[in-house]
């Protein structure tokens, strides 16, 4: 027999035996219904979730377990919380404070020296006096007659054992951003893993956090270095927060992208050259994002709040069973992300928890933007409060991700999806349709418009000033056609041809090209400037580094010529507008792209030629600032074979 609380005045008992006598200490119980094995009793008094921890049914004692009251709508509304939670550290006491409405006893455990908590509603608290800087603990905790270990879910120092009381005036200072970011077109992103970005490179700290700072021969300076120099703004490095499907020490054996969240606020060892030393991590990142800074190189974080890595094992379901967890109507756990479970972002204590989670990284590491995984999945009013709380903070902050409109237990018109973009304007979105256009579709052997496409011809123009048919601004565009995810383009064109060509460079050179005079934001994946290739693995989250590794060739020509284009976009300011104007205009002419832009000062005129064969491009009185690929000149045109962009500049 087994028996659960479903409501605070509800009780649910998983067994057919006649009951003739029920009580929980001085509270009655009357009967309800029979349905199916179920029987369900109502209490008198409401269950008090944190002291009744048994029950009595035909004069024998059961333990009451915590059914789908954690579930209910009454539950989450009575336990809400604004407060500080984790491990508040002074040099003469820490305060450790816990979510749990359902806990009956709770201890937190330091260094094996247990402290009694007491609860005061809906958190478990105590502060004790001592210095316990660098002091490793843990959280016991009684539901019904069992106390588990659990981790603080709110932990922000990890190392290999655990988590570690951290003192924020012994670590790398960190200092302010200079980031300033006006308006999202003025950013331009390159998208990076750690340990690709760093693996085959000739620095010390192959792998890790510091090798991003570390100068190379190759590189002819630090990874940040040479980004800043290729023309970007902000790097994103996928999850850099404690995950899951790595080994920290034998750092070779597993390989992940890391979405598979372990700990929100902790940052991953497997990044850190002393993962058993917590310090060592954050003292690792913070050098990074100090040293992108004085880059004038801003950092954005990869996040995952639409499942974790293992819902039995993530903090709160011993906490607060069931309540970190979206579930349908038949109280079943969802599973939209294809990752086991699905995040209630809808819950307070869940909302507040992202929310904290992303202050911590703004204000103890300064980042600079937030990449959401599978935004889609998370619901309009979490993103409305996140933008609004972090502005408060950084009104530079880049706030973005995959506003993909999946099946999910969340109203249509409560999705943080392309569809709602209007509902969310201050997020912007990867846009599928720029990429599914230019690239072509995700699987198969589609040709994109920039393989040669002609009848994609009019998606293209649309993209290419902004996505008016989708977004109220280009502000809300991320124009890509690769990133970690997917096939990268080349390895895409090896799958629509069927073997290698010496035209692939040419039509990835066109298509980094567009990204970067088209209305929006450009993304770049790492190494896509020079042809990146996986070898034609197209999910390579756990593949080996001779997959995944970035193989640098920061001399190919490819890469000063994206140099030089992103130069030409941060000159004109028509390449960044913010509204859908008259200044930019797209049309069609015989073969080719016509797309023009202009001010009181300057017209720019681009030829976007995604075919073979010789046409001539009128100067119209112009001249040619850009060429995708070697053209020939007269006194009044440019003459040229090859895809690509041309943009001829006349000054009024």
């Amino acid at each position: 027999m087994r028996i659960f609380i479903d409501e605070f005045q509800l009780v649910r008992i998983e067994s057919c035996d006649y009951i003739h006598d029920i009580h929980i200490r001085d509270n009655e119980l009357f009967w309800v219904k029979n349905e199916g094995y179920n029987q369900y009793f109502r209490t008198k008094e409401p269950l008090r979730l944190h002291l009744d921890d048994h029950i009595f049914v035909n004069h024998q004692k059961y333990p009451l377990e915590i059914g789908i009251v954690t579930l209910s709508k009454a539950f989450e509304e009575r336990f809400r919380y604004d407060g500080p939670l984790g491990a508040i550290y002074s040099k003469e006491a820490t305060t450790f404070q816990v979510f749990s409405p359902v806990a009956k006893e709770m201890f937190v455990v330091i260094n094996d020296e247990k402290f009694p908590m007491v609860y005061q509603e809906p958190i478990y608290t105590v502060t004790i006096c001592g210095d316990f800087r660098g002091k490793k603990y843990h959280y016991e905790v009684r539901l019904v007659d069992k106390f588990f270990n659990v981790l603080d879910p709110y932990a922000v120092g990890a190392a290999l054992d655990g988590a570690y009381v951290i003192d924020y005036e012994a670590l790398e200072p960190i200092n302010p951003t200079p980031i300033k970011l006006k308006n999202y077109v003025d950013a331009v992103i390159y998208e990076g893993h750690v340990r690709d970005l760093t693996i085959n490179l000739d620095v010390p700290h192959k792998g890790l956090f510091l090798g991003l700072t570390e100068g190379s021969n190759l590189l002819k300076g630090s990874v940040l270095n040479y980004i800043k120099k290729l023309g970007m703004t902000h790097l994103q490095l996928l999850p850099v927060y404690d995950f899951e499907g790595v080994d920290d020490v034998n750092k070779t054996d597993l390989y992940n992208w890391g979405y598979n969240p372990s700990l929100y606020f902790s940052l991953e060892g497997w990044y850190a050259k002393s993962p058993e030393d917590p310090y060592d991590r954050i003292n690792a990142f913070r050098k990074v994002v100090n040293e992108a800074h004085k880059l004038k190189l801003g950092i954005n974080m990869d996040v995952v709040y639409n499942h974790v890595y293992q819902h039995l094992t993530f903090p709160y379901e011993k906490l607060v069973p069931g309540y970190f967890y979206r579930h349908n109507h038949k109280h079943h756990m969802t599973d939209s992300s294809y990752c086991g479970n699905d995040v209630e972002t809808r819950n307070y204590m869940v909302r507040k928890l992202i929310t904290d989670s992303l202050v911590h990284f703004v204000n103890n590491y300064q980042i600079d933007g937030f990449r959401f995984d599978l935004m889609g999945l998370m619901d309009i009013d979490t993103m409305l409060h996140i933008e609004k709380t972090l502005k408060k903070i950084n009104p530079n902050i880049m706030l973005y991700g995959e506003g993909w409109h999946m099946a999910s237990e969340l109203p249509q018109t409560k999705k943080a999806s392309i569809p709602n973009n209007k509902s969310f304007t201050g997020f912007a979105h990867f846009n599928d349709t720029y990429r599914n256009t230019m690239k072509g579709e995700l699987h198969g052997p589609g040709l994109g418009f920039t393989m040669g496409n002609k009848h994609l011809s009019q998606k293209a123009m649309d993209v290419i000033i902004g996505s008016p048919q989708i977004f109220d601004s280009p502000n809300q565009s991320i124009n890509y056609v690769e990133c970690h995810d997917n096939m990268t383009y080349y390895d895409k064109m090896l799958l629509t041809t069927g073997y290698e060509q010496e035209s692939f460079k040419i039509l990835q050179d066109f298509a980094n090209h567009l990204i970067a005079i088209s209305q929006g934001i450009p993304f770049y994946h790492a190494g896509q400037e020079f042809y990146r290739s996986k070898k034609g693995v197209e999910n390579s989250y756990n593949a080996p580094d001779e997959i995944n590794q970035i193989q640098w060739k920061p001399q190919d020509p490819a890469v000063f010529k994206l140099k030089k284009l992103l130069k030409l976009r941060k000159k004109y300011k028509l390449y960044r507008k913010t509204s859908y104007t008259s200044h930019v205009s797209i049309e069609k002419v015989n073969h080719m792209l016509l797309y023009k832009l202009e001010d009181d000062k300057n017209i720019l005129i681009h030829y976007i030629k995604n075919y073979k064969g010789i046409e001539k491009l009128p100067l119209e009185n112009g001249s040619l600032i850009f060429p995708s690929q070697p053209t020939l000149l007269d006194a009044k045109d440019i003459i040229v074979d090859e895809p690509g962009i041309y943009i001829v500049h006349i000054k009024k």
